[in-house]
């Protein structure tokens, strides 16, 4: 158990509002609006509700693979052209996690747009094309389609005239920057769908940042009960070797069932001094990159935990990672 705090505090807050007096459809602005009629790109489908004068966003098909089913796995997006440049040609591009440098993209494929065509179409990519175009072997090996990994597919707009629109060239920030549901890139994210029935068993500590186990340490049955979206854990946390652990108690991981995904909530796990007024430790997990990957094999379970006091979630001893690999 380590003693030092830390504190890491972020804040982003996006804002767009619309608004027109002339009658909108589907993906149809007001044409005051800047950059509407300069430039070109695809953009993503949308609708309005003219009700609470809001759009919808609807032009995203798929953005997970499944580690389980690799095979028939693809991610897309539905798009059209838009510009007084159509848009001609759109050649679609990967990388392994993000980069918007070009020269590490990949060529994956290019759609061709009629002359005139702006009705919607779909942009797919399968996982065998991603690997092909990586040089990647389609399993879950690491290095290959592991689980937790992540790909981003970028979309190079040609227009009739000849000139080219990247993220990098445009005055976007991304997929669907702001109203617009501008289509630059969008992002594969190999998800495992969870299975409670393979879980039970010893594990082996692979990381814990939070010192109350070596890397190589075996936890004996740390899996309690399972149900199709969650599983109650005992004996991680605290390690009951460690001087003056005490009052251990069972918390819950809750996980997406399709997607493998783990949350831990403020959960009370114990104390590391027998004193009657010690420190009632909690974790919660902290960000997008905590997954049951139940699908593999061996089983591996990989959580970045915030230790506080419980009740208390910001009241922070730091957050630390915890992986365990089943034995």
């Amino acid at each position: 158990m380590k003693a030092k705090i830390s504190v890491l505090v972020s804040a982003l807050l996006a804002l767009v509002w619309l608004s027109g007096c002339t009658e909108k459809t589907e993906n149809d602005f007001d044409p005051f609006m800047a950059g509407l009629t300069n430039g070109s790109y695809l953009k993503g489908k949308a609708t309005f509700d003219p009700g609470t004068n809001t759009w919808t966003d609807q032009s995203v098909l798929a953005n997970t693979l499944d580690a389980g089913n690799l095979a028939n796995a693809r991610v897309g997006v539905r798009v059209r052209s838009w510009g007084n440049d159509p848009v001609a040609t759109a050649n679609i591009y990967v990388v392994r996690n993000t980069s918007a440098n070009q020269t590490a993209w990949r060529f994956i494929k290019k759609y061709t747009i009629a002359d005139g065509d702006t009705s919607y179409f779909d942009i797919n990519v399968s996982a065998q094309e991603i690997a092909t175009a990586l040089g990647l072997q389609l399993n879950v090996n690491t290095g290959n389609f592991a689980p937790g990994s992540i790909f981003t597919c970028y979309v190079e707009a040609v227009t009739k005239s000849g000139k080219k629109y990247t993220i990098n060239n445009s005055n976007f920030s991304g997929s669907g920057a702001n109203f617009y549901y501008s289509i630059f890139s969008f992002r594969a994210s190999v998800v495992c769908p969870f299975n409670p029935a393979t879980m039970p068993g010893n594990y082996v500590v692979v990381t814990d940042q939070w010192e109350d186990w070596a890397p190589g340490d075996i936890i004996p049955s740390p899996i309690t009960a399972t149900t199709a979206t969650s599983m109650s854990t005992f004996g991680i946390y605290p390690n009951m070797a460690y001087p003056g652990a005490n009052s251990p108690q069972t918390w819950t991981i809750n996980v997406n069932a399709s997607t493998g995904v783990a949350t831990v909530t403020n959960q009370y796990y114990g104390k590391y001094s027998t004193s009657p007024s010690a420190t009632q430790y909690a974790v919660s997990t902290v960000g997008t990159g905590n997954f049951i990957f139940s699908c593999t094999n061996p089983v591996v379970m990989t959580m970045l935990l915030n230790h506080h006091v419980f009740g208390a979630p910001t009241v922070s001893a730091g957050q630390y990672v915890l992986t365990l690999r089943k034995q």
